[in-house]
């Protein structure tokens, strides 16, 4: 197994990602100019807690993290935080990859109107190339190749490991949050205008949920 499929704690723009694959999709977003906040808000659902990956404040919604396939149940907890919070949950799947030929590896899944609605990271990658040509493009692509910094472990990140095997998983998610809470608000109030490619998601968000979370509102 890779040293990075073993490591359980990547640091990134303050904040302490869970996985890999997470950190290669907030890579994609930093490089596209997509502002997100991350694990900001813990959701009471029957039976659970949530704790969604990335939360988008412009358009209202969250981005969640999983493996290659969404399973039923993931999926219906994200239809459950829809109807509990208004907010969608569109759902990341799969570690994105890319070559000459575009993106790879990786969809993004959402509720529709009639159930859940596929696109490939490949097709929102030729529809962001056509939006902003091809320089940002070709260096949204490259964000999400390995480097060889992927390797380095910073203090932080064996500091954290570190940590979170001497205390509880309650205590650590507890210092988690605390230690995100706190990034949030630095990124907040680093922020300047939100970027194009914040306010066309936007959009897109009150097209095709708007009706459903003035509803629940």
């Amino acid at each position: 197994m890779s040293e990075k499929k073993r490591r359980t704690a990547f640091s990134h723009r303050g904040y302490t990602l869970r996985s890999y694959t997470e950190l290669m999709w907030a890579r994609l977003m930093d490089s596209i100019g997509l502002f997100y906040l991350y694990e900001p808000h813990l959701i009471r659902l029957q039976g659970c807690s949530y704790l969604p990956d990335f939360y988008l404040p412009d358009a209202d919604m969250y981005l969640e993290v999983k493996g290659a396939f969404a399973t039923d149940e993931e999926k219906w907890k994200a239809e459950q935080v829809l109807e509990v919070t208004g907010r969608p949950v569109y759902i990341l799947e799969g570690m994105p990859r890319s070559d000459r030929g575009g993106f790879m590896n990786a969809r993004v899944s959402f509720p529709g109107a009639h159930g859940w609605v596929e696109i490939s990271l490949f097709e929102l990658g030729e529809m962001y190339e056509q939006a902003m040509g091809s320089e940002p493009y070709t260096a949204a692509l490259l964000s999400v190749r390995d480097s060889d910094g992927d390797w380095v472990r910073s203090v932080r990140s064996v500091l954290d490991e570190v940590i979170s095997e001497m205390i509880s998983r309650n205590q650590n998610e507890a210092r988690l949050r605390a230690l995100h809470s706190d990034a949030n608000q630095k990124r907040l109030n680093a922020r300047g205008e939100p970027t194009k490619l914040d306010a066309a998601i936007a959009f897109w968000r009150r097209r095709a949920h708007g009706d459903r979370r003035e509803a629940i509102a």
